[in-house]
C-alpha cells in the first residue's frame, strides 16, 4: 500500500468524538449506489448475463454522448438516473476514452430486488483543468449493481466500492473551480468553507517558507465521510479521526501529482483558522515530496505543521493546548515519536502532532528557515535523520531530545 499523509484536525477533540461515532456507517451504505425502482418486482437474471454485461460495458467505454452512455446503461429510471449523472461527471474530470471492461459477476442475484454484484476494471485519463494530472493513467477495480429487465437485458444501477481506491466521477456529482495554482473539486457540493481561497492562502504559505515551490495543489471535497473513504481506498473507520489525507489518486504516489481529500465528518466541525491549518499542513505534503517518502514520520509532520503555524497568531495554549496538558500530567515524551505512532486510529493523535511541531518550533528559534528546509528535503530525499540533524544543526538524537523535552517542560509551567 502506498504510504500516505494524515493529519487529524487541531484542537478539536470533540470532533474526533464526533467523527468516532459517525463510524457506524456502514461502507454499503453509499450515497453513489443508484435507489432502487419504487414497486420493481424481482425479475430473474439471464443465462448470458457475462456476455451482456462484456458488450454492455463495451457500449458505454465506446459512448460519445450522453445519450449513447445512458442507452447503454440500461432502460430502468435507476439506470438512467445513474448514468447521467456519472456522464455529467466524467465530463468534469475526465478526458473522452474512459473505459469499462468486464470481470466477472453479475450472475448470481443477491437482494431482493434481484439484482446482482459485476466487478469492473475502469481506467481514464484526467482532462486537463481537472485538477489532476493528465498524463496519469488511473486504474481501479469497482463493483457495479446490475438488474435484470424483465425483457432479459441488464441495467446498471450503481457503483460501489470493493477494495482501493474509485474514480471520483463514479462518486458523485462532480463541480470543479480552477484558479491560479490551484484546483478545487466538490462532490455532491461537499464543503460549506471557501476553499478555493482558503486553498490559495495555504499555497501561498507553503511558497514563503519554500521559495519556487513548482506543482498544482488540488483539493477534493466530497459529501460524506463514505466519499472520501472510496475516493482514497480506505474503509470508513480508518478515517474517522483524520480531517484531510494527502495520496495519489489510485495510491500510487508516483502515478501523478498528490491531492488532499478532505473528510467532512470531521473538517466541516472545524472554526476557520483550525480548517486554514489542516488545508496548509496538507498543502506542504502535496507540493512537496512528502508522500511516498520513507522519511522519519516526526519530520515529514513536523514540518508540515511548522509552515502552517508559521504566522499563526492563536496563544500557544490554543496551538499545543493537549501536548501541554500531557507534559503537565506528567507525560513527557520520552524520545522522538516513532513512525508507529503516527497510527491513523491510534489514540492521542492531536497532543501528539502539537509535540512534534514544537520540535520545529524550538529549532526555528536558533536556526533560520532555509535550514529547517534543508533539513526536511534531506531526511524526505532519504538522508537518516541523525546525519541530517548533524550536518544542519550540529545536533545529535539525543542532543535534540533532550532540549525538546526541556522545551516542553519549560512551556508547560509558563502556559495555563
Amino acid at each position: 500500500m502506498a504510504e500516505r499523509r494524515l493529519r487529524p484536525s487541531p484542537n478539536v477533540a470533540a470532533a474526533l468524538v464526533l467523527a468516532v461515532l459517525a463510524g457506524a456507517i456502514l461502507l454499503w451504505q453509499r450515497p453513489w449506489v443508484g435507489e432502487p425502482d419504487p414497486g420493481a418486482g424481482a425479475v430473474s437474471l439471464p443465462a448470458d448475463a457475462r456476455s451482456k454485461l462484456t458488450a454492455q460495458l463495451r457500449e458505454m467505454s465506446r459512448a460519445s454522448s450522453q445519450d449513447a452512455f445512458v442507452a447503454a446503461a440500461g432502460d430502468l429510471p435507476a439506470a438512467r438516473a445513474f448514468a447521467k449523472r456519472t456522464w455529467r461527471a466524467m465530463q468534469s474530470v475526465a478526458m473522452p476514452g474512459a473505459t469499462f471492461r468486464y470481470v466477472s459477476g453479475g450472475e448470481v442475484a443477491d437482494r431482493a430486488d434481484g439484482s446482482a454484484a459485476a466487478s469492473a476494471e475502469v481506467s481514464w485519463q484526467p482532462s486537463p483543468g481537472s485538477g489532476l494530472d493528465p498524463a496519469a493513467t488511473y486504474r481501479s477495480t469497482v463493483e457495479l449493481r446490475v438488474r435484470p429487465e424483465a425483457d432479459g437485458t441488464l441495467s446498471v444501477v450503481g457503483a460501489e466500492q470493493v477494495a482501493g481506491q474509485v474514480p471520483i466521477w463514479l462518486i458523485g456529482d462532480v463541480a470543479v473551480d480552477d484558479g491560479a495554482g490551484r484546483t478545487v473539486v466538490r462532490v455532491d457540493g461537499g464543503g460549506s468553507l471557501p476553499l478555493e481561497d482558503m486553498a490559495t492562502t495555504a499555497r501561498a504559505a507553503v511558497e514563503r517558507v519554500l521559495p519556487g515551490v513548482d506543482g498544482r495543489l488540488t483539493i477534493i471535497s466530497p459529501r460524506t465521510r463514505a466519499q472520501m473513504a472510496a475516493i482514497v481506498g480506505q474503509e470508513s473507520d480508518a478515517v474517522a479521526q483524520i480531517a484531510a489525507i494527502t495520496t495519489g489518486l489510485d495510491g500510487d504516489p508516483a502515478a501523478g501529482q498528490p491531492v488532499v481529500v478532505l473528510n467532512p465528518t470531521v473538517f466541516a466541525t472545524m472554526d476557520r483558522r483550525a480548517a486554514q491549518v489542516v488545508l496548509t499542513h496538507e498543502a506542504t505534503h502535496a507540493l512537496t515530496t512528502a508522500v511516498g517518502t520513507t522519511g522519519a514520520n516526526w519530520v515529514v509532520e513536523g514540518f508540515a505543521d511548522f509552515v502552517a503555524l508559521r504566522d499563526d497568531t492563536a496563544p500557544l495554549s490554543v496551538s499545543a493546548g493537549q501536548a501541554l496538558a500531557d507534559v503537565r500530567a506528567g507525560r513527557v515524551p520520552e524520545g522522538l515519536p516513532a513512525d508507529a505512532d503516527f497510527s491513523s486510529t491510534g489514540h492521542g493523535l492531536g497532543a501528539l502532532y502539537e509535540s512534534t511541531w514544537m520540535i520545529f518550533r524550538l529549532l526555528a528559534r536558533d536556526h533560520p528557515d532555509s535550514d529547517l528546509v534543508a533539513f526536511y528535503q534531506q531526511v524526505v530525499g532519504g538522508e537518516p535523520v541523525e546525519r541530517a540533524l548533524q550536518s544542519t544543526f550540529g545536533l545529535t538524537v539525543d542532543e535534540l531530545t533532550a532540549r525538546w523535552r526541556d522545551y516542553l517542560t519549560k512551556s508547560a509551567s509558563t502556559t495555563s
